[in-house]
């Protein structure tokens, strides 16, 4: 009782017991980023796991699966954390979690905004809508997709810029990386090049293209003469297609443009004529 009364005795014990505290909240923290690393370690090892790399499953699924889980286990491991703080300050969140109820939690944890990203994010998921590393366009944006949380979606377009959207907008997808796709390459020629010699000359580049080294089993289908898509004042426009495998379309294009461009130098053929070209031919 004598030392209760003594002022250094209490403040001795205030300090201590303050101590205590920090270093308690300190070990608690601690103790949650060790977990989120070691949760984070396992997923990484088990997506380079060799029974996966040999197995069925698209790794790219597998990915952003694993993302999501590590998300949602983020989330729990935070509200544990501040759980734990709370108790360590005498308050009591068993009480405070019983009084508020499922709908208290969901009030807490955000807005219908954000509880209609989480189930979208979900069904995003199970859907198999999108994966990680795939290029995809959607909510207005075109470009990678980085990550699939349950609350949004990192998608990384062609400029470098991260965009970060809400699950809830994610609705209508155009996925380029499922399947097959089509590469539509447009070039125009002059009227006094015969529609023979177009289609020698797409021949010619299908041909070399399809032998490439670069572009060795990306073709399942060579480039064709598909139809003349627009007549100008002084030429007429070609549209050929391709059957390309997925994420390959566009270098494909870009490589066969470059070699359609040199088979017309080589082979002599404008890609239109000259206005005092074209008074001449309607003279004859």
């Amino acid at each position: 009782m004598e030392n209760l009364e003594n002022p250094e005795f209490l403040q001795g014990l205030i300090k201590n017991r303050l101590l205590a505290n920090i270093i308690t909240l300190a070990l608690i923290i601690i103790a949650g980023i060790i977990a989120l690393a070691l949760i984070k370690k396992i997923l990484t090892k088990f997506l380079k796991g060799k029974g996966l790399r040999e197995s069925s499953l698209n790794i790219n699924k597998v990915n952003t699966i694993s993302k999501a889980i590590y998300s949602l286990i983020k989330v729990v491991v935070i509200f544990i954390i501040v759980t734990l703080i709370l108790e360590m300050f005498g308050i009591n969140t068993s009480t405070i979690i019983a009084t508020a109820g499922v709908g208290g939690i969901a009030l807490a944890l955000g807005t219908q905004t954000i509880i209609g990203d989480f189930v979208m994010g979900v069904f995003i998921i199970l859907d198999d809508r999108i994966r990680v590393g795939e290029w995809v366009q959607t909510a207005g944006i075109e470009g990678e997709v980085e990550s699939v949380e349950f609350r949004y979606t990192k998608i990384r377009d062609f400029n470098g810029s991260l965009h970060i959207i809400p699950n809830s907008q994610i609705k209508n997808v155009q996925n380029y990386d499922r399947g097959y796709m089509m590469s539509e390459v447009y070039f125009n020629v002059s009227y006094d090049t015969k529609l023979d010699q177009v289609k020698d000359l797409i021949e010619t580049v299908s041909n070399d293209l399809y032998q490439r080294e670069e572009f060795k089993g990306a073709f399942k289908e060579k480039f064709y003469f598909f139809e003349i898509n627009e007549f100008k004042d002084f030429s007429y426009r070609v549209k050929i297609m391709a059957e390309v495998k997925h994420g390959t379309q566009w270098a494909i294009g870009r490589a066969c443009r470059e070699a359609i461009k040199y088979e017309m130098e080589k082979r002599g053929i404008k890609s239109a004529l000259l206005e005092h070209d074209n008074e001449k031919i309607q003279g004859k």
